[in-house]
């Protein structure tokens, strides 16, 4: 018997301990919360049929929802509902049902509780079921050419067909046991049933088997590779403990046996056995939706109009350098030899930075183009830390600018003053760190009025109606995004690339002016792409529906249409007195030439808006700004060339500032106040 037990540890088919969940493809259903054993049959898409047993292999009653959790992969399902099919189902079972009607019953009285036990189980028998119920027949004197027959099946899903046979049978009990070749039969069965669908095999057995030819070897190797298939036994043998074979077939399946003591015990074991059997728990559920959605561009359409500037632009006559150094910072632009200076033309120049940035190539050519003109240049330092009291580094400072005018520009020496002194003479404040910047710096004087004089040109340039492209995510998500990467396409060209991770924001922005306008003109629309993974490994792509339209009129285009096109003239005003907002020197001729040409032009309009750097309080700033503002107002006021209805004006302080405050000649250039002329030219 040893032997036999240890043969059936090797060949049985051992039901899978799955701890808490048994999948089936790549679906798996798990109850966390409960060690379990847990099978299920797939019954469609949306729900399965689950059996959940405990470490007693019975069943786990009153599960709830948030009891089971499904997975296909990495994807989460939610859980729809939970229905107790224990009494309605929609799936048959597949059950062979196993019975020792040998003599021995009789002797025991024990074929009524059994029968009212059994009777009870069979209860739960629906007509969608496939039970077959397996008793002995006595096979009698063996002859030639005929099979051994020692059982007698019934197949039914009728309860009380099932229980009339199983009373027949006891009617007329058999003098041997020939439980091991019953087994037979029902392997057999078993095996032809659907190999996905749960099968159980109930055993009663009333003694030991010393009747049948088939052995417990013989049955290990018919059960071996059965899949889904478990075996329930009461053992009611007259003898103690539990009859090895029949427990190792039972739990090597993942069921199990009970030992019946008296007949009184039937009754409860198959009650348990038809709770385990027959309750299942039907489970409908979904697999969430992946991230869908659209971007919206905002606005439809952006339209960009090719305007003339006439741009004026004021002259910062200084030159700045870094801490401690003599160097012409690179920021400037510079010539390295005499030829190269014969192509400038400050009338190429466009915005005021650019012109700026050529300040010792325009001294040049005003100092060629005017012989006469002398011009002074004074070397300045901050006189704190390592600069204090350098005023060899002042010379220097003043020696690199002489320099280049002469060996570049080839200005005659006789026609420069070089000056060297600590602090400038106006200095910036020097308790902050900015303001220290700005006193390391060259200033360049001349009284000849065209060295200094504004930097005029002429250019077009592409003015846009909005500001800004606005690109709207509507992402409906049942899972969690992951990660993303967001496409800017102009053209069908990637313009900018954004990533990230979790939600997206609710809008991407994107600066106009930083793309470049012109570069945008060039454009025909502007669209969006997104692309991302969620949590559950799920790809999704959304784009605009709806690119937003580049309209772009150039003033070629407008002049031969003959329409009107716009003309834009700006005026700068810089070199304030420190905190005073009244007109002088340069200041003043350059907005009397703002008063002559508004006399010269119909129904132009204008619009005058004082700037700050960002020293200082900013409320106070403002204030400022506004009085300089003002002031120029008041000018244009009294000289009757325009009614107020014609001027804007306003105080910006450091908000807006028309250039970059990180570096000393954008602060500086920041306190002015811009004056704009704006009209229309006729297209004939």
């Amino acid at each position: 018997m040893k032997k036999n037990v240890f043969l059936l540890s090797l060949f049985l088919f051992v039901f899978a301990w799955m701890g808490s969940s048994f999948a089936l493809d790549d679906l798996k259903v798990q109850t966390p919360r409960h060690k379990s054993k847990l099978s299920f049959l797939t019954l469609n898409e949306n729900k399965v049929l689950v059996s959940v047993l405990n470490e007693e292999n019975e069943a786990i009653l009153g599960l709830q929802k948030e009891d089971f959790h499904i997975t296909r992969g990495p994807k989460t399902a939610q859980i729809i509902s939970v229905e107790d099919v224990a009494e309605q189902r929609d799936q048959g079972l597949n059950i062979v049902l196993v019975v020792d009607n040998s003599y021995s019953m009789k002797m025991r009285k024990a074929i009524g509780p059994v029968l009212g036990a059994m009777d009870e189980f069979l209860s739960l028998v629906r007509p969608i079921d496939d039970v077959h119920v397996i008793t002995f027949t006595d096979p009698g004197t063996p002859q030639a050419g005929k099979p051994r027959v020692s059982s007698r099946i019934t197949q039914s899903g009728d309860s009380a067909l099932l229980s009339l046979s199983l009373k027949e049978s006891y009617a007329d009990p058999t003098d041997g046991t020939y439980l091991y070749e019953a087994m037979q039969e029902g392997l057999k069965i078993i095996r032809g049933m659907p190999e996905k669908s749960q099968k159980f095999m109930v055993i009663f057995s009333d003694g030991e088997d010393i009747n049948s030819i088939i052995k417990p070897v013989d049955l290990q190797l018919a059960s071996a590779g059965l899949k889904n298939f478990t075996v329930f036994a009461v053992d009611y043998m007259d003898k103690p403990g539990l009859d090895p074979f029949l427990q190792s077939f039972a739990e090597g399946t993942g069921g199990k046996i009970r030992k019946a003591r008296s007949a009184s015990d039937f009754l409860p074991i198959f009650k348990q056995f038809s709770t385990t059997i027959f309750h299942r728990y039907g489970v409908t559920f979904r697999f969430l939706n992946p991230p869908t959605g659209t971007l919206t561009s905002e606005p439809a359409t952006v339209n960009i109009e090719e305007i003339t500037i006439v741009d004026s632009s004021p002259f910062l006559n200084y030159v700045y350098f870094d801490t401690g150094s003599s160097e012409i910072s690179q920021r400037y632009a510079t010539f390295t030899q005499p030829g190269e200076t014969e192509g400038f033309a400050m009338e190429k120049l466009k915005d005021t930075m650019e012109k700026y940035h050529h300040i010792l190539n325009v001294i040049g050519r005003r100092m060629v183009e005017n012989p006469d003109a002398l011009i002074t240049i004074v070397g300045c330092n901050s006189n704190t830390g390592e600069e204090k009291g350098r005023l060899d580094l002042s010379r220097s400072r003043a020696d690199k600018v002489f320099a280049y005018l002469r060996y570049v520009w080839g200005i005659d020496p006789s026609r420069m003053e070089v000056k060297a002194q600590n602090l400038p003479s106006v200095p910036s404040t020097s308790r902050v760190p900015e303001g220290v910047v700005e006193n390391q710096r060259v200033e360049i004087y001349s009284i000849h009025p065209a060295i200094l004089d504004t930097i005029n040109s002429t250019y077009t340039q592409e003015e846009c109606d909005t500001s800004e492209i606005r690109i709207v995510p509507a992402i409906e998500s049942e899972t969690v995004i992951d990660k993303w990467q967001f496409r800017l396409l102009g053209g069908g060209n990637v313009l900018l690339t954004r990533e990230g991770t979790g939600k997206p924001p609710e809008s991407f922005a994107f600066d106009i002016k930083s793309l470049g306008v012109h570069n945008v003109a060039l454009m025909k629309q502007i669209s969006a792409e997104m692309d991302g993974v969620d949590n559950e490994g799920n790809t999704f792509s959304i784009a605009t529906a709806l690119p937003t339209r580049i309209n772009f009129l150039k003033r070629e285009e407008r002049i031969a249409q003959k329409l009107e096109s716009r003309v834009i003239e700006k005026y700068g005003l810089i070199l304030f007195e420190f905190d005073r907002a009244d007109l002088k020197d340069r200041n003043q001729v350059i907005v009397n030439r703002v008063i002559t040409r508004m006399a010269q032009l119909n129904s132009a309009s204008m619009d005058i808006a004082g700037h700050t750097d960002i020293i200082g309080k900013e409320d106070y700033n403002i204030k400022l700004s506004e009085r300089r503002a003002s002031a120029v107002y008041g000018s244009m006021l009294e000289t009757g060339i325009a009614v107020g209805s014609q001027i804007t004006y306003a105080g910006n302080g450091p908000n807006n500032p028309p250039y970059d405050n990180n570096i000393p000649e954008g602060r500086a250039l920041n306190r002015t106040v811009i004056i704009t002329l704006m009209y229309t030219e006729n297209g004939e």
